[in-house]
């Protein structure tokens, strides 16, 4: 009876330590929130179509963009309206100064071997898609998923050259092999491997809460979709990748990540440094939702 008393006593303690446990390990866990997704979610294997505002069909063709719905403050949302490019703005822009600069630190960087192009993974010294369907990927020398800005950053380095990551030179030179995919169709398969574990990740840090606003990526791109924010209307998020790095007409090249920053701080939110995996997961997240739809270089916006 005894024996029977202390093997019960004992499974109830151990029990309770359990529990004391995993009450320890939850309450060690930090408190989340999310900005909901859009209904249904996103598909595993994703493409512009996709969009979850409907719009897709007014912005699809940028020739065919209706100008009436793009003049239109109601309506300008829907146009998915996030450059200013030819045919309604063909006019110099900071993004053409900013091509013209990277054609001449490729050249530089290049040298008669190709050595620069075949760094970015151009074997045949040959730009042509390499933003299209090559970036961002799972690089095994460096053992993680890099996007173009991080590269040119890394190959710079390999000949004794400083470009770092969102600064003006290192946008101007990804502007420029980014015109080389002009036209083309933007393709990354999520479905499998390193990038789909990164485009996982970025849905969801795209939906995380943050800051003293408690604001998400989706929460201006998916709750408040179609809204006006700071004199801007909010669009989707798909297709939205296809024009950077940007020139801004506040008179600043931006990649996507120094973008990224710019949001965080409007948001109250701690910015990263460019090339940190959170910006990363992100950006793999939104090429993803930019499959098949075309590169267009150099760009302004707002």
């Amino acid at each position: 009876m005894r024996s029977r008393i202390t093997r019960l006593t004992t499974l109830i303690l151990g029990s309770g330590l359990a529990v004391a446990l995993c009450g320890s390990a939850l309450a060690d866990q930090p408190y989340r929130q999310y900005a909901p997704k859009p209904e249904g979610g996103y598909s595993s294997n994703p493409h512009v179509s996709q969009d979850h505002t409907k719009t897709y069909p007014h912005w699809k063709d940028r020739a065919a963009l209706d100008p009436e719905r793009v003049a239109s403050e109601a309506l300008q949302w829907t146009t998915n309206w996030k450059f200013m490019d030819p045919p309604f703005d063909d006019s110099l822009h900071g993004g053409h100064l900013a091509l013209d600069r990277g054609a001449e630190l490729f050249a530089e960087l290049n040298g008669s071997d190709n050595r620069f192009a075949r760094c970015l993974g151009a074997s045949d010294g040959n730009l042509k898609g390499l933003r299209a369907n090559h970036y961002p990927h799972f690089n095994t020398e460096l053992g993680k998923v890099v996007n173009l800005e991080m590269m040119i950053e890394h190959c710079a380095a390999q000949q004794g050259a400083t470009l770092a990551h969102g600064s003006y030179d290192n946008s101007a030179l990804s502007v420029y092999v980014a015109s080389h995919s002009n036209g083309m169709p933007i393709r990354i398969d999520v479905t499998q491997g390193e990038l789909k574990a990164a485009f996982e990740r970025g849905q969801e840090r795209f939906h995380l809460r943050t800051g003293r606003m408690n604001m998400a990526c989706g929460t201006c791109h998916v709750t408040l979709v179609g809204e006006r924010l700071r004199g801007q209307a909010l669009t989707t998020h798909y297709g939205d990748v296809a024009h950077w790095p940007t020139y801004r007409t506040k008179d600043e090249l931006q990649s996507l990540h120094v973008r990224f920053t710019e949001c965080n701080r409007n948001g109250g939110t701690q910015p990263l440094k460019p090339g940190a995996q959170p910006y990363v997961d992100i950006e793999v997240f939104l090429t993803a939702l930019s499959n098949d739809y075309p590169v267009a270089v150099p760009s302004a916006r707002d």
